[in-house]
């Protein structure tokens, strides 16, 4: 074992191969009590019992606990309890707790993944969380967002929140319900999903595809095409007439001006003579 840095710094006299490489003061003394660990320096580093194979590269008050093979690279009161092959790279208060083996926090503040999340990932941010039970979820960054179910995802934004297979985005986007995707834009209250399986998009400026001006809630530059329109139509405007196909309209009322005559060959079926 090597112990360097200042005197008070500790290195359990039973160990295998702990380095402490330097750092220390009095109060705030870098401490392994497990095999092959390594302190690389800073203060009030500690990597405690049965957590073999881990690293603090520096910082602040890092603690690894009870899981071998995790890494602190520096930062401040960052903490590692039962998260083997974790990762936290830095930052301030940030937590991987117990059984979230193999996950990451790429620093931030207050980022936590919580217990049996295991696989999953913080790139950094504020106050983001990977709640229990949720692995191999993902929160790219931004401010108070959480992941709630397994296999969830948020980018990044604020206040967003992700079930399970599911994508949250912007500000205050919920998609709580299974294999929902929600984009929410800045206006300031919560968009939730309702039920499974949806696409749901809340866009003040109106949604575009294939343009960037979009002249109503939804423009679309190019052709639309689908099996069923829901609705009375007495919306729609700039209707040819020379454009519609011809067809029976049982029972319908018709109402205007005609150029040609109209006549019913049989009881409810109009017939427009071409």
């Amino acid at each position: 074992n090597v112990v360097g840095g200042y005197s008070g710094n500790y290195g359990a006299a039973s160990l295998e191969g702990a380095t402490i490489s330097g750092g220390g003061q009095n109060g705030l003394t870098n401490s392994i009590n497990s095999r092959y660990s390594t302190v690389g320096g800073g203060l009030g580093n500690t990597i405690q019992a049965s957590a073999d194979f881990s690293t603090i590269g520096g910082g602040d008050q890092n603690t690894i606990t009870n899981a071998s093979f995790p890494t602190i690279g520096g930062g401040f009161l960052n903490t590692i309890t039962n998260g083997s092959d974790s990762t936290i790279g830095g930052g301030f208060r940030n937590t991987i707790q117990t059984d979230a083996y193999s996950s990451a926090i790429g620093g931030g503040d207050f980022n936590t993944i919580q217990p049996n999340a295991f696989l999953s990932a913080i790139s950094g941010g504020y106050f983001n969380t990977i709640r229990t039970n949720s692995p191999y979820s993902t929160i790219g960054g931004g401010a108070q967002n959480t992941n709630s179910g397994p296999y969830s995802v948020v980018p990044g934004g604020d206040r967003n929140v992700a079930g399970t297979n599911s994508f949250a985005a912007g500000h205050r986007a919920k998609a709580t319900t299974s294999g929902t995707f929600v984009w929410a834009d800045s206006t300031d209250t919560d968009f939730d999903s309702s039920s499974v399986n949806q696409f749901l998009i809340r866009a003040g400026g109106g949604v575009g595809i294939g343009k960037n001006n979009p002249a109503t809630a939804l423009d679309v530059n190019g052709t639309v095409t689908a099996t069923a329109f829901a609705g009375n139509g007495s919306g729609l405007t700039s209707l040819n007439a020379g454009s519609l196909s011809s067809g029976a309209l049982p029972s319908a009322q018709l109402s205007g001006t005609y150029s040609s005559a109209v006549f019913t060959p049989r009881s409810g079926d109009w017939t427009f003579p071409g």
